[in-house]
């Protein structure tokens, strides 16, 4: 499929799945007239990378890790297992002092006003 309809298979903006691809994360085949072509698994794959980059993975990694995510969950490569992890530690952290300053916030705004 051209690159407008995956676009909108993966919900991706085609100017993402063009940086995606300078930055290594998503290599499409081309066709013989140099369009890009992608299938199904691609949109499946750039998903799951835009959702780790969204978790902190950076996109050099992912780019380095491309082949190893196409595969199935038990099969990735090791390296990517210690990344993630990693990644899952900075998440985890972000999110408790998300939960932190949301507390916070619901205590300011359930407070009197003028005491």
């Amino acid at each position: 499929m051209k690159i407008g309809e995956f676009s909108r298979r993966s919900g991706l903006s085609v100017r993402m799945l063009r940086f995606y691809e300078t930055a290594g994360v998503l290599a499409p085949r081309r066709t013989a007239a140099g369009y890009r072509d992608y299938d199904a698994a691609d949109a499946d794959f750039v998903r799951k990378a835009a959702m780790l980059n969204r978790a902190g993975v950076p996109l050099k990694d992912l780019a380095l890790m491309r082949d190893c995510l196409r595969d199935k969950p038990q099969d990735f490569c090791p390296e990517l297992r210690g990344r993630l992890a990693a990644a899952r530690e900075r998440l985890t952290a972000q999110m408790a002092e998300l939960a932190q300053s949301q507390r916070l916030l619901e205590e300011l705004l359930a407070a009197r006003q003028g005491g």
